[in-house]
Order: structure tokens, then sequence, then C-alpha cells
């Protein structure tokens, strides 16, 4: 298991070893990482998959992996070669890899497996396109690889689509026209996710082959920002007036672009500013906050988009129903949100 840190792998790694379905080796590649699964009696060792030698250790002995680390260019492509390359050598019978529907670009409408994947300059789904060629050539070469498309993955630990939104709306600041909040969110829960990794790793008809991996019902974004809201019990999400909230975005947007700038460059100057004035300390958490209750131009793009991942293919060869709804769903993500103290 690669990416056992992380929300998608952590929980992976807690059903195998709760269920007793495996014995689970999960590799992580900071130890920090491995503070959640670090309560379960498994075996976790360090491993990052930009480095051919531990991954040749990690797997010894193994029977099927499931590759869930994600990160730069050079961990989604990279590291998923050397992954493979480590499964080929070790005679690995099963290799999951977790891909996204990013590869499909800016694609609407019903979208299956047949669409193609479109190359849009988005570092992430380009890279990820990327890495499936390389499962595909993989796969050529006799290696047994499954690859799962997944939607939004929600749910507790999920930092993107669960923790952020309930610090948004927490704020009472999150800045969304309605009209903009239209489009699908193809939410599916993650444990349905984790399902469908269960039935990849032991479905013979579904080597070489690739799945949508969606929830069955099309809520819109709103419904989703609604119902989470709601569920934590904050007073009802307020509409900023349109041109209000455009403007908002739009005078945000040098400020994003110049935060990602000196982070890159400045980092230590900047953490050691920040532990040495409070002034510095105010000024930015002040910006952060803006930054984070303002949605950015690519997510107005995100919440407003209209397209629905079908998983016929997946019911079909897989055996995959997903077992929650989304009001299901949003309830467990609020009672775990409101255990953590994010509400």
């Amino acid at each position: 298991m690669t990416g056992a840190g992380g929300f998608v792998g952590g929980r992976v790694v807690e059903v195998l070893h709760a269920s007793g379905r495996a014995q689970v080796r999960a590799a992580v590649r900071r130890w920090a990482g491995a503070a959640r699964i670090g309560r379960f009696p498994i075996e976790i060792v360090r491993c990052d998959v930009g480095n051919p030698t531990e991954l040749e250790r990690a797997m010894v002995g193994v029977a099927a992996v499931v590759h869930c680390a994600i990160g730069s260019r050079d961990v989604n492509v990279e590291g998923t070669r050397n992954v493979l390359e480590a499964a080929r050598q070790s005679g690995v019978r099963r290799v999951v890899h977790l891909s996204t529907i990013a590869v499909y670009g800016d694609a609407s409408g019903e979208i299956d497996e047949t669409n193609p994947c479109r190359r849009t300059g988005d570092p992430y789904g380009d890279s990820k396109i990327e890495a499936e060629q390389v499962c595909q050539e993989y796969t050529a070469r006799a290696v047994p690889v499954v690859i799962l498309r997944p939607t939004i993955v929600y749910g507790p630990f999920s930092a993107n689509w669960t923790i952020e939104f309930a610090e948004r709306f927490r704020s009472g600041t999150w800045h969304l026209p309605e009209r903009y909040g239209e489009g699908t969110c193809n939410l599916v829960y993650v444990d349905d996710l984790v399902a469908a990794v269960l039935l990849a790793l032991t479905c013979e008809e579904a080597v070489g082959e690739t799945f949508n991996v969606n929830g069955e019902e099309r809520p819109t974004w709103n419904e989703y920002f609604r119902s989470l809201n709601a569920s934590l019990g904050f007073a009802p999400l307020r509409e900023p007036d349109l041109a209000q909230g455009l403007l908002r975005t739009g005078l945000l947007m040098p400020v994003r672009k110049t935060a990602k700038l000196f982070l890159k460059h400045f980092q230590p100057q900047i953490r050691a500013l920040y532990r040495r004035s409070d002034l510095a300390q105010r000024l930015m958490r002040s910006a952060e906050r803006s930054i984070r209750n303002t949605p950015s131009t690519a997510e107005f793009r995100l919440y407003s988009h209209r397209a629905f991942y079908r998983t016929e293919k997946a019911a079909r060869i897989l055996g995959y129903r997903p077992a929650f709804k989304m009001t299901e769903g949003v309830a467990l993500s609020a009672a775990w949100l409101r255990h953590h103290r994010y509400a």
C-alpha cells in the first residue's frame, strides 16, 4: 500500500485490517504520515515512491499493491513507473492504481470510460494521464494492473472536500454566488471507493481495465454545501451579491499568485518572520482567511461544470454498487467533524 498516510490510503488500510481481508504492509513517505494508521498492529514501512531501492524492499513477499501515493508530476508519473517496475520484479499478482476523473479534462455531459483523456494544462490532471499511460505500458508487459478513476471523494479525513468546506462555512464569510454552484457534484463517499478497491483486488476480469468510481446521485454543489453546512449546525449560507463575489475573486487573484511565488522561493524566511513578528502573524492569517474563504476562478469553473461520470462498467465487471447516499455520507462526515472540533 503506497500513500498509506493519506486520506484514501489510510482508509484502505483501516478497512483491510479491521475486516481481516489481508495482512497489510503500509508504506509512508515520512514517519509523521503514520499517525493515523499507527494505532493498528500492522506493518508500517518508510518508502518513498521516488526511491526504487525502498520500493524493492517494501514489496518483498507482497501479493498485491494499492497505489494511492500522489504529489508532484515526479511522484505521479515516475513514482508510478517505479512502483510498477518493483511490482514486476517482485511478481506481484495485482496492482490497483488510483487515478482521477481529472483525466477527462473539461469534458461535459454523460462521461464513461470510452471518453478520451484530455490535457488541459492542469498539472495534476495531465500528470495523471501520463501515469495511466505508464500503467498501460506495464499492462503490456504482463503486470496485472487495474485503474480506478474516482470522482469527488469525501468523508472523514478529507482535507479538500470535507474539512476545508467546514472551515469555510464556520467562518461565515463563504463567498459563492448561487448561480455558480449549480454544476454537478459527483460525490463518492470514501468507503464506497474502498469497496471498489477491494473488488478490483480480486476480480480477474478487471485486469487491464479502467473504471470510473462515482456515487449514484447527482446533487449540485449548492446542494452539497447546504447539506454539509446544515448538518454542522451553522447558520444558513449567505449568498453574496454576484458582482461583489466576482470582484472579490478578481481582486484576490494577484494575492494568490504572489503568495504562491513567495512560498515557493522564500518559505524559510517567511516562516522565520512568522515566528518572530506578531504583526506578520496577524497579516498572514488575515490573508490566508480571505484566500481560503473566496473561491478561485478555477473553483468557479468546477462548481458550475455539468458532467456526470457513469459507473455501469464498474457495476458490470466489478460488481460495484455505491452504498452511501449523500445524506448518509454527509451525516457521517459531520459527526466526525464535530468530534474533531471543526464545528
